[in-house]
């Protein structure tokens, strides 16, 4: 598959996996709700926010995503 179709699940995956695999990094992850969470650099204007927030910050949308899963599973 090319990798502009698969960028967003691969990177999903992993950051699944390195939160669950390290409750250091979940719990860091967890503190951090219920805030926004934003890459910011302008390298980067499709993981991060561009620098100036016209970025897609698709990072951050995962961690949240992750942290909102997190979240979910420990209520049950």
């Amino acid at each position: 598959q090319d990798w502009q179709d698969v960028k967003d699940d691969v990177m999903l995956h992993a950051i699944r996996h390195k939160f669950s695999q390290n409750e250091r990094l979940k719990t860091l992850l967890l503190k951090t709700f219920p805030r926004p969470l934003v890459e910011h650099t302008d390298k980067d204007s499709y993981w991060a926010d561009g620098g100036d927030g016209t970025g897609k910050n698709k990072l951050g949308k995962i961690l949240m995503e992750v942290r909102s899963e997190i979240l979910d599973s420990e209520k049950q």
